[in-house]
This record gives structure tokens, sequence and C-alpha cells, in this order.
């Protein structure tokens, strides 16, 4: 069976209220992007310890870090020399909250994928270096504003790649957003589930004559999450699946989207989790 998680500032950057919705829905990971105002992998010593005994105090894991990496244009050395130090953070301060793993993405989307699909394996030849010396695992997540979005890719990124360090974090709602054309579940998922250490959920669904899908609550959307997590324990993954809820009653910025994080984007989102995490626990009342 798979356990759950939430990544905090999907509810507040106060720790303390995260640690209350959490304890509330009876969670057993949580997953660190940003808080107290601070990126994860800007958080200094004194952060980093009195995060690690909160959430050790209210019997939750650190399952994951999420810091932005490779978020950049792959044709800009020094923005991809910047991500690098990023990533040597990230992997030092997730060790020091108790986890091996963390969340990369595959760059800004500029271009066609086929036109800098080696570009992308050969970036990625250092970070796997430095994460199998450090220690860490990277979980490259598909993500519709970056060259990787859909199963079938990621997939295919992850065993060209062939590094036990690199592994995928599936999220079939970013697929959703990625493309029409593909399934998230099942089709995208068969292709990427053998590679899984990692998994986010949230929800979306199209509206007619509207090309952009929207954001929904849990559940409420088109991405058969019901499905997918049925899935997930039927086929025997234990991993974390962490909510990144996005949705809110009011739309937040596509910029504050596109680079989560912070104070802007946790604003009113405590409610928009809850009810996410409300409609979870029915899901799981009714099903896996």
């Amino acid at each position: 069976m798979y356990r759950r998680s939430v990544i905090t500032d999907e509810i507040s950057q106060d720790f303390d209220a995260v640690l209350d919705v959490a304890r509330a829905f009876s969670l057993e990971g949580l997953e660190i992007r940003s808080v107290w105002d601070t990126r994860v992998d800007l958080l200094d010593e004194a952060a980093v310890r009195r995060l690690r005994e909160a959430a050790e105090s209210a019997g939750l894991v650190i399952c994951a870090v999420a810091p932005p990496f490779f978020k950049c244009d792959v044709d800009n050395p020094e923005e991809r020399q910047e991500h690098l130090e990023i990533l040597r953070r990230a992997i030092d301060v997730g060790q020091r909250l108790g986890t091996r793993l963390v969340r990369t993405f595959t760059f800004w989307k500029t271009r066609a994928l086929a036109e800098v699909w080696d570009q992308l394996i050969d970036a990625y030849q250092q970070p796997a270096e430095i994460a199998r010396a450090m220690g860490a695992t990277l979980a490259v997540e598909n993500e519709a504003a970056c060259m990787v979005g859909t199963g079938s890719d990621l997939a295919r990124f992850v065993r060209q790649i062939d590094r036990p360090e690199v592994r995928a974090l599936w999220d079939p709602c970013n697929a959703y957003y990625e493309s029409a054309a593909e399934r998230p579940y099942p089709d995208g998922y068969v292709q990427v589930r053998d590679l899984i250490v990692h998994v986010h959920l949230k929800d979306a669904a199209r509206d007619p004559g509207v090309a952009k899908p929207r954001l929904t609550p849990l559940g409420e959307g088109a991405t058969d999450v019901a499905g997918q997590l049925s899935a997930l324990v039927r086929d025997g993954y234990t991993g974390f699946v962490s909510l990144e809820t996005h949705w809110r009653p009011t739309a937040l910025d596509e910029d504050v989207v596109r680079l989560p994080g912070g104070r802007a984007f946790s604003e009113k989102a405590a409610m928009a989790t809850i009810q996410c995490l409300r409609n979870w626990d029915a899901l799981m009342a009714t099903g896996p």
C-alpha cells in the first residue's frame, strides 16, 4: 500500500499549520518545497533542525525535497551551473531531514523534444554523478511546462539515462496537461510504472471548446484519480504519494503556478488542500 503525504506549501508557509492538517488526516509524510517563505535548498541549519524535530515529534517522515532543479534554459550554461548548486544544496538539506529523494525537472519547454533529446540526456550525466557521490536519488518529474511531459517520454528518458540514481516521479495530472492523446491512466502509467520512485497527485479537467485544462479538486476532474490509486495498490507500490493540490477556489496566476512556493502560492491553500484530502479519504473509503 502506498503512503500518503502532502507538499507542505500546499497548506501553509507556517509549519505548525501544516502539522495540524497532516495529523488531522492521518498522513504519514511531508514533502518540502518551501516553508517559512524560504525555498527548501535555501533553508539554513537552524531551520532544517527545527523542521526535522517538529516533523519527528508529530510522527511524520520527510519523504522528499522539491527544489526547482533544472527549471531553467537548457541552452544557458550559466543557469545550468547555478542549478547544479541548487541540487547540491537540496541533497544536503534532504539528507539532514532524513530523505535521499530530490525532485527534479527537464528544463523549460522551448523547442520540440526531439530537437533537444540528446542534449537532455547529456545534461543529466553530471547531476547523476552528483547524486551518486552524495547518496541521493533524483526523482525526475514529468511536467507540461518542461521538455518531458508524458508518461511515455518520462519512461524513455529514465531508461536511456540508465542510472540507479535517476528514477521517475509520476504526475498523472501533469501528463494530462501535456497531451490529450495519451491518457495519463492507464496509458502513461503503464509506460512508467516500473520506474516510479515517487508520485504527485492533483486533478484537472477540460471544458468543451477550451484547449487548456483547468485544475479541479481531487477526484472531481478527468485524470481518473481513483483508477490510478487502485493501480498503485494493485502493482505493489509502497512509496509515497504526495498531494500537490495546485487547485484554489480562485485560480492562481500562471507565473505563481509555474514556479510554486512562497507566500503568494500558499495563500488560501489550506482550505483547498483540506477539501482535496477529504475527497481522498472518500476515495479510500470506497476503494484503495
